[in-house]
């Protein structure tokens, strides 16, 4: 096994370009190398996403590769138990024994049956390795990482209606932007620099921010408004809001919702389309001419989108119509009570929000004349992570969608659902369908057929998801639940901290304790990796090739006008004796089990790989060759060694105005009205009948209802409920073991402490400095400084980050912060969204003082 140590660029004192890992978003770098050591980080002038910038958390990243408790060896666990604080009882061994060990475990289980195998880590740049290697082992079990944390519920609601994983906003050209539980803009999210600058731009020329978020977040720090909104009341006051702009204001953009929507799709009253009867199409009726046609009729005249149609004796309406009846039956003001925002203040904000869109305004673009809208609403996790929450990410789009402020100039847009070698598709239904490029085998829509689940994240049950990925704690501790003949048995683990980022540590040790032998690749030793049966040295991001690009473009290149432009990752330093990095160390554990041809063979097919750069069977690549095949595919003969002397960034092109903004360009159609998801009721009712499983199916409704929160039922004792943010100077729990970040982060009164509002406080006899206990519902507890402050919502308690390490291995984290998480317990069919498998956040709690009084 090789670390290709040989292609590190050649000097003692030297700037090497590279791109940098300090969150996920592969910003383009340069490391100054002095002595083989690495010493300082800045921006790389020469890369279209950090244009000579960085952020502290890039910065910083210089002391991570010399920090004195790298795991430079292989390790073994000694002792058979397992536990928080019990002691592995750790032995050195060599990399021979640690790989003769995994791979006659691996051997033996892949006879058996290769799904005990389970894969996890959250590594971008290295899924398509993992998943090539998953499916020549032959398990379905890959990818288990944080995602319960993230996009499960906001990332399917994009792919439906741009196409695309994530979402910004046009900052150059919009006018009102609505943060929605999101800090776009403000070093978080996705492609921060780009975002920021734009952001801080658009302010500067006087453009209104509003900010919803029951905490006064950076981002709600420097808006003009904001709104504290009762955490998990999202799709509620997103229901207000349509309820107002269609009913009240009758503010809504008809040309729009005729041409590129389904909004005049005729529904029979079953809810389903009225289809053809010779080619299955949805009809619609055309005003025009007053006849019914199918969607894609040559001669559309004026397509109706309200109003009541008989069809061969059956009375139907255009799906905008049963959307805006549904609508009609929105108490608003229940609503606003519900969210705990004035019905005023709604009715101002969505007035304005409206009139920001500028219905029917254009404009010219490289001597194309494009709609205008320039008002926007980006949201993600804030406004995701809840029980519905599928439900009210659709519902925050369509206040997008109904103003047709979607992938035109000043809109929403989705992150590059058409680029260079991909484009959004189109359904037989005539709506729009994401890339395979994107993402090949779980697209939300058209979705799959549901059945018996197969993988521990339980994803069959969920037909309409994008991935399931918080579920596996429920899939391993009980799979006979749902109907899987088997257990785990290995966990090959990376790059992720399970006990950190998901549920109460103490139900997910219980979690780990069940699968016999854990494997994990790591610089340090962090909760997760406490549980491992050998560890194996990871390399630094400084010390290792990529696959290319490092920065996926249809999630981290800006949306927009701009370049296309793609970044490589490239050892900076070599990595220490014994340190090989992860990607490597499946390739050779792949070619120890004999299934190296059959990853290539797969590669092949889901790397970008053209037939001249295709990777060939019978013979060993390293990551940097096969990065090299990638680069060829992709930047063809643009792509130089020689440059990367200079700049990590390679420039392809220019983007076209279609790839800009698409909207306008796509023949397909975007969804107001999800009628798919009849049938998808249906058969996932059938299934999980079989199973004797008690599922929810509210879910599945073609209009957006909001479905509330087990814990948003009043409690006495459990009064208030946790809320978590996070903090631009930190990344996950990636960041905290940083001492330049610690030391940021220690300055901030707020990123350690617990913070209650003043109301609270005062009812409770509490004070800034007491060292308080916050109790969840479920039993499980924290504890704290106490910070009063007036920047949460009154029925709130907000931590920040991912803090509150107990590992050894992490001197500088252990005991800094709180554990939001801790806070909450294992994922259950009660606490999910059934739809997308998104897993809820909201738990009540208590608070009371533990101690002494100190400064905070």
């Amino acid at each position: 096994m090789i670390a290709d140590k040989e292609h590190i660029l050649k000097g003692d004192d030297l700037w090497v370009p590279t791109v940098c890992a300090g969150c996920y978003n592969c910003c383009g770098i340069r490391v100054h190398r002095v002595n083989g050591k690495v010493v300082e980080v800045r921006g790389d002038p020469g890369a279209d996403n950090s244009r000579g910038f960085i952020c502290a958390k890039g910065i910083a990243r210089a002391l991570d590769p010399h920090h004195p408790s790298r795991v430079l060896k292989p390790l073994k666990r000694t002792n058979k138990d397992k536990g928080i604080g019990v002691d592995p009882g750790w032995t050195e061994i060599t990399w021979e024994e640690a790989l003769d060990t995994i791979v006659e475990r691996m051997r033996k289980v892949r006879q058996e049956d290769p799904r005990k195998l389970v894969i996890s880590h959250f590594d971008i740049s290295g899924y398509k390795l993992s998943t090539a290697f998953a499916m020549a082992f032959g398990t379905v079990n890959f990818h288990w990482n944080r995602a319960d944390y993230c996009g499960s519920a906001s990332h399917p609601a994009w792919l439906i209606t741009n196409g695309s994983l994530n979402s910004e906003i046009d900052f150059e050209h919009c006018r009102y932007i609505v943060l929605w539980g999101t800090q776009l803009g403000h070093i978080v999210n996705t492609i921060p620099l780009v975002s920021g600058a734009a952001l801080a731009r658009a302010r500067r020329e006087g453009r209104k921010l509003v900010v919803v978020d029951p905490f006064c977040s950076n981002a709600a720090s420097k808006a003009d408004e904001w709104l504290a909104i009762r955490p998990g009341t999202d799709g509620a006051l997103a229901l207000a809001m349509l309820g107002i702009m269609v009913g009240e204001l009758g503010e809504y953009d008809a040309a729009f919702l005729k041409d590129q929507t389904n909004g005049p799709y005729l529904v029979k009253p079953d809810g389903h389309y009225m289809r053809d009867g010779s080619s299955g199409k949805p009809l619609l009726f055309d005003a025009g001419d007053g006849r019914w046609k199918p969607y894609d009729a040559e001669e559309l005249l004026d397509p109706a989108i309200e109003g009541e149609y008989g069809v061969e004796g059956t009375k139907c309406k255009p799906a905008f119509q049963v959307l805006k009846d549904h609508l009609a039956s929105v108490d608003v003001e229940a609503m606003a009570r519900t969210c705990g925002i004035p019905l005023e203040q709604i009715r101002r904000v969505t007035k304005e929000f409206c009139e920001a869109a500028q219905i029917g305004a254009t404009i010219d673009i490289e001597g194309r004349t494009l709609p205008l809208r320039p008002a926007a609403i980006d949201y993600k996790r804030g406004a995701a992570a809840h029980k519905g929450g599928l439900n009210s990410c659709f519902a925050i789009h369509l206040l997008n969608l109904l103003v047709g402020a979607v992938d035109v100039p000043g809109g929403q847009r989705g992150v590059n659902p058409r680029g260079p070698y991909w484009s959004a598709e189109t359904s037989p239904d005539g709506l729009l369908v994401p890339s395979d490029i994107i993402t090949k085998y779980n697209k939300p829509y058209p979705g799959r057929k549901a059945k018996a689940p197969e993988s521990l994240d339980l994803q069959d049950l969920f037909p309409a998801s994008l991935f399931t990925r918080g579920l596996y704690p429920m899939g391993i501790d009980d799979p006979a639940e749902f109907g899987i003949p088997y257990k785990p048995e290995i966990l090959l683990h990376c790059r992720s901290n399970l006990m950190m980022n998901s549920h109460d540590p103490a139900a997910m040790a219980e979690t780990l304790k069940r699968i016999p032998f854990q494997v994990s690749m790591c610089m340090f030793i962090d909760e997760t990796a406490e549980f491992a049966d050998i560890i194996l040295p990871d390399s630094h991001d400084f010390e290792r090739w990529d696959f290319f690009p490092a920065n996926d473009p249809y999630a981290f290149v800006g949306p927009g006008p701009g370049n296309w432009y793609w970044l490589m990752r490239q050892p900076v330093v070599a990595p220490p004796d014994l340190v090989r990095p992860w990607m490597e160390v499946y390739l050779e554990i792949a070619d120890r089990l004999g299934l190296l041809d059959e990853v290539y063979r797969i590669g092949n097919s889901i790397w970008v790989l053209n037939d001249e750069n295709k990777v060939e069977g019978g013979r060993k690549y390293t990551i940097r060759e096969i990065a090299e095949r990638q680069a060829r595919t992709i930047v063809g003969p643009l792509f130089r060694w020689e440059s990367l002397r200079e700049s990590s960034c390679m420039v392809s092109r220019k983007k076209t105005l279609e790839e800009a903004f698409p909207r306008m360009f796509f023949k397909s159609r975007v969804p107001v009205y999800l009628e798919y998801l009849l049938q998808h009721r249906e058969d996932v009712k059938a299934v999980t009948e079989k199973l004797g499983l008690q599922w929810d199916l509210r879910p599945y409704s073609p209009v957006p209802v909001w479905i509330p929160c087990e814990s948003l039922e009043p409690n006495e004792e459990y009064d208030l409920l946790a809320t978590n943010c996070k903090v631009p100077t930190h990344q996950f729990s990636v960041t905290c073991e940083n001492l330049w970040i610690d030391e940021i982060a220690t300055a901030n009164p707020y990123s350690y402490n617990i913070m209650i509002h003043t109301s609270a406080a005062d009812r409770k006899g509490l004070r800034t400095g007491d060292l308080v206990t916050v109790e969840s519902e479920y039993g499980s507890k924290v504890e704290g400084r106490l910070r009063v402050t007036e920047l949460v919502h009154p029925e709130c308690v907000n931590t920040c980050g991912t803090f509150g390490h107990w590992a050894k291995g992490l001197p500088i984290a252990k005991g800094k912060g709180v554990l939001h998480n801790r806070l909450l317990p294992k994922p259950s069919l009660e606490r999910i969204d059934t739809l997308s498998g998104q897993v809820d956040h909201c738990v009540r709690v208590k608070v009371f003082k533990k101690g002494g009084r100190e400064n905070a």
